[in-house]
């Protein structure tokens, strides 16, 4: 007969050894973009202050870690089949989201080059139609493929050229498409747009998009050292430790800053998720100030509560904004001189 502290020894033990079908998503600490990125060559400028970025931390748990992880606020414990698809591996997830950062390596520093007047850091042929929609207006006369390379005469080279141009129409309103298909033949479309399935006013073509033969061009030798992170949520806080390093005086007025957001080419900042475990993270560390995506903001003003000021930023320029108001140089960084 096992006694009573038997069975509990004993539950305690395959709980600890059993895994389940769930992730542990909790506060992963901060990294610092100081000592990740660097400009050889005595081009780049020492600050006093900080742009750091929080992270996650996730993996498969136990049955004892999943119990553990219901009975801390700071942590979620979710369905595997939400982290890793079906017939997807571990590996397979990793290996996409360390190419999301190596993307959002080169596209913070394209885009912070970009902010200092070198307009030629991005380089593409158009926007390449991934996928399109059925029944949208686009069905039927665009195809997976083919390249936008206009928009009523004017040159499309990325892909957010060929998004601006859209949504600046109405529902109802056509647009004049210039198209190049594999053969590297063009064409003429006119399409009239739908409705935007977030804002009815805006027009709608149905299509998903990617910048066709997408480089960069970096002037100056910029160096982002990820060590072992993934994923894209620091887009935004390697650009401000970017032109942070670029530029003399101090971005930041000297303060600890940290920022969570992806970076977009047209300087639009993206969800990331997990932003209760990061801001966790910020909270422990005791910075002075947290931007996070506006879509993101109310979870990180819960969390945070009085301990950190949040700020919600849609774009770059929002985010400096903010970061001269808390007495930094953001909004008088010079462009800087031809490489």
């Amino acid at each position: 007969m096992f006694s009573v502290a038997g069975i509990l020894v004993l539950a305690l033990i395959l709980g600890a050894s059993i895994h389940v079908d769930y992730y542990a998503i909790g506060p992963g600490g901060t990294f610092d973009t100081t000592t990740l990125i660097s400009v050889p060559g005595g081009k780049g400028y020492p600050s006093s202050g900080e742009v750091a970025f929080p992270t996650v931390s996730q993996g498969r748990v136990t049955a004892l870690g999943a119990v553990r992880g219901w009975l801390d606020p700071d942590v979620d414990v979710i369905k595997a089949n939400r982290i890793v698809p079906p017939k997807t591996t571990d590996s397979q997830v990793e290996q996409f989201n360390q190419q999301l950062m190596d993307n959002s390596k080169e596209k913070s520093t394209a885009v912070a080059l970009e902010h200092l007047g070198y307009t030629d850091a991005v380089h593409g042929t158009g926007a390449q139609i991934v996928q399109v929609l059925p029944g949208s207006a686009a069905a039927g006369s665009l195809a997976s493929g083919d390249v936008i390379v206009a928009v009523d005469g004017k040159p499309v080279t990325l892909d957010v050229d060929a998004v601006d141009a859209v949504s600046a129409k109405g529902p109802g309103d056509t647009v004049h498409l210039t198209v190049r298909n594999a053969a590297g033949a063009t064409r003429e479309v006119v399409v009239t747009l739908g409705k935007g399935p977030s804002d009815p006013k805006r027009g709608f073509l149905g299509v998903t998009l990617q910048t066709a033969d997408l480089a960069f061009k970096d002037p100056f030798p910029v160096k982002i050292d990820s060590e072992q992170i993934v994923g894209p949520s620091a887009g935004l806080a390697f650009t401000l430790e970017v032109l942070d390093q670029l530029t003399p005086g101090e971005l930041t007025g000297g303060h600890r800053v940290a920022a969570t957001g992806t970076m977009e080419l047209d300087g639009r900042v993206g969800d990331v998720g997990g932003v209760p475990q990061k801001t966790a993270s910020v909270v422990s560390g005791h910075y002075d100030l947290f931007l996070v995506p506006s879509g993101e903001y109310a979870q990180a003003r819960q969390r945070a509560g009085s301990k950190v000021k949040v700020v919600a930023v849609d774009t770059l320029d929002q985010a400096l904004a903010a970061l001269s108001a808390l007495g930094g140089n953001a909004l008088a960084l010079q462009p800087l001189p031809a490489a």
